[in-house]
């Protein structure tokens, strides 16, 4: 019998929940009449950060804790809602937030994740649980949810088809869902402070608000090899599914193994803000 390995590029597509309300009404602070600015020339700290675990739990919390916001645990309620969820996507090849109650697989458990969660489907039998973290963590929508620093518990499945086609992933990140209008720490800032294993890739830069809560306003930002060259980038606050927040995004793959410096000034509430760190891409 004829062996044989076939690498082919696999398109893997992400979506992330369209389920909340529509009629979202921003809650603002009326702004001070002489507004004082948060002005953070720049910051640096020595830390050490978890190692990006196969376990999709820590490697959720290794993320998170590079963004510098308090760890997760995990619901078996939920992970179990998930999991029937993945295994539907997976069965009908259909990456969806609503599961079709007439195809196969299909249950009122796994419709729970599935209207509550980011979804990830992949071609094969080759993908792991960290892709799928990996790949949210990639897209802009999904990474704040998966790093909303209030939300304290969330629930994944994986699964792969016993045929070995595809792959797929649920990750309930609503049902605990708390705006966090106390949380203290805003903006949550990724990739964090000192980070040393960015993707030498065309990686999103982001600053996090509260998800109820204002629009920012930006004025400037600031990309640059640190002692080099400035980096074209682009910079919206137009972000998915009414997520609150400024992303700035390369146009071009940051450099390997380089300090890389982002500054990003702006206002929110009113509120003048100038926010610079820097962080270093890995191979």
């Amino acid at each position: 019998m004829r062996r044989f390995l076939l690498l082919y590029p696999i398109f893997v597509c992400l979506f992330v929940l369209l389920s909340l309300p529509a009629n979202v009404v921003a809650q603002s602070e009326t702004p001070q009449t002489q507004p004082s600015t948060i002005f953070i020339p720049l910051i640096t700290r020595t830390v050490t950060y978890p190692p990006l675990s196969s376990n999709w739990l820590e490697r959720v919390n290794a993320y998170r804790a590079r963004a510098g916001v308090p760890p997760v645990t995990e619901s078996n309620d939920l992970n179990s809602n998930c999991w029937q969820h993945a295994r539907y996507m997976a069965e009908n090849n259909h990456l969806t937030h609503n599961q079709d109650s007439t195809k196969p697989y299909a249950s009122p458990e796994g419709q729970i994740c599935a209207a509550r969660g980011n979804a990830w489907l992949g071609g094969g039998n080759f993908w792991q649980p960290a892709d799928a973290i990996d790949g949210w963590m990639q897209s802009v929508g999904h990474r704040l949810w998966l790093l909303y620093p209030t939300t304290p518990t969330f629930g994944f499945g994986f699964y792969i088809t016993p045929s070995g086609t595809t792959s797929a992933a649920g990750l309930d990140v609503l049902s605990y869902f708390n705006n966090g209008d106390n949380y203290p720490a805003w903006p949550v800032r990724y990739p964090g402070i000192d980070q040393t294993d960015v993707p030498a890739t065309q990686y999103p830069i982001t600053l996090q608000w509260r998800y109820f809560g204002s629009t920012p306003v930006i004025s400037s930002t600031d990309l640059r090899v640190v002692g080099g060259n400035v980096i074209p980038h682009t910079s919206t606050t137009n972000l998915p599914v009414g997520h609150k927040g400024i992303a700035v995004t390369p146009t071009v793959n940051l450099p390997a193994n380089s300090l890389i410096e982002v500054s990003i000034s702006g206002s929110y509430d009113g509120q003048p803000f100038t926010y610079t760190w820097q962080f270093r891409t890995g191979n």
